[in-house]
């Protein structure tokens, strides 16, 4: 190489070097973080442990979730026959699966960080697995942490057995329905099993989506959309949602951007048909895992009592008797039995009419302890519930 055609080169790659040094660098686009947590709360309502205890739960969702999986995968093949058509020998375990696959699919929040589970785990009972949270704040925080419910969680067990809300006319008293305070009435699906279970996903203070065609959305990308097309029809999750569906659905509901918008999700009358009605098939889905043995077995000793396959302690007996007897627990607390009434001593000067001696055979193996009624007993509002402190 010559003098000149060197010196044209070095001159060549000092601009280039300069190029590269002053020409703007792209920026790799940040990744969007959760959004900053809401926390209006005094000192003391939100537990120490709360982040914590949150991922240890998911942690343990996620293990179920996989069980579940495990489970479906693991039936035979229905034979669908009959006319109706009906799935035959694995129906009711298909549908039940499905219940649990959704039970433990964190999916189902717009931060997919939070599960039905995440306030029903089988240790708790079906209800709230965190002790620090039971003993401060009460109710859950929900998928936009931290916001948190008005009440803590009811249990799972036995609530397929509720019938739908009723006012009786002679008592002057609601009976039935779900929830504390029996909102989940039923009357749609008539089942207010399967309505409760369509709450919290689009409650803003739990899973909190912020339309019901997000559980659509959710679905149709789920791991076992074959099993729930195989049960509630091909098809069904067929929907043709806009592109800006995950947008939508991973904002929580009540996000200022939505208005008074309930249903930010704009789908043809078609579609959102198909959304509203696998909406319902969640709910029912839910109700069938719920009523499965693996969330209500009857399995206590009263019930081998009432099957005839035990017998009360002397002691067992005693307090029986006093249940169905003097302190007439089971007016409100049904427990299966008939008696023959007789006066009683009542209480306060109030004589009794619920006394007396069960000489009848059970009227059910499988009593629920409840006249499916609620009352508000007037009790103080508690200064530990998040939701009061709650501003926005």
């Amino acid at each position: 190489m010559n003098r000149r055609a060197l010196i044209r080169f070095l001159r060549a790659s000092v601009i280039v070097v300069l190029a590269l040094i002053v020409a703007p660098q792209a920026v790799p686009a940040k990744k969007e973080g959760p959004p900053t947590p809401y926390n209006p709360y005094p000192r003391g309502i939100l537990p120490a442990d709360l982040d914590s205890e949150i991922e240890r739960v998911l942690r343990e969702i996620n293990v179920i979730f996989q069980q579940a999986v495990a489970e479906w995968r693991a039936l035979p093949p229905p034979n669908l026959t009959g006319q109706p058509p009906t799935l035959q020998g694995s129906g009711y375990d298909m549908v039940q699966t499905l219940g649990k696959l959704m039970n433990y699919d964190r999916n189902i929040s717009p931060f997919r960080n939070q599960a039905c589970a995440s306030c029903h785990m089988p240790y708790a009972g079906f209800s709230g697995p965190i002790p620090s949270v039971n003993l401060t704040m009460i109710a859950y925080p929900g998928s936009f942490h931290y916001r948190a419910g008005k009440r803590t969680a009811q249990r799972y067990t036995y609530s397929p057995w509720f019938p739908v809300l009723q006012f009786n006319e002679t008592q002057q008293l609601f009976f039935g329905g779900n929830f504390w305070d029996s909102r989940a009435t039923g009357y749609l699906l008539q089942n207010p099993d399967a309505e409760q279970a369509q709450h919290p996903p689009v409650d803003t203070q739990e899973m909190g989506l912020p339309d019901i065609a997000c559980i659509a959305f959710r679905l149709s990308q789920a791991e076992y959309r074959p099993l729930f097309e195989q049960v509630w029809g091909a098809g069904s999750l067929d929907i043709k949602f806009p592109p800006d569906s995950e947008k939508i659905c991973g904002t929580p509901g009540g996000a200022a951007v939505f208005g008074t918008d309930t249903t930010p999700v704009k789908l043809s009358p078609e579609d959102r048909l198909l959304a509203n009605r696998a909406f319902d098939n969640w709910g029912q889905s839910l109700d069938a895992f719920e009523k499965s043995k693996e969330i209500s077995p009857f399995t206590s000793k009263f019930d081998a009592v009432l099957a005839g396959k035990a017998t009360l302690t002397a002691d067992e007996m005693a307090g029986y008797n006093l249940f169905r007897g003097k302190a007439a627990c089971n007016t409100c607390h049904v427990d299966g039995r008939g008696s023959t009434q007789t006066p009683g001593t009542g209480f306060d000067g109030v004589p009794a009419t619920t006394t007396g001696t069960d000489s009848s055979h059970p009227a059910t193996v499988n009593p629920l302890f409840t006249c499916f009624g609620s009352a508000n007993e007037g009790l103080p509002l508690n200064p530990r519930n998040a939701f009061y402190y709650q501003t926005t």
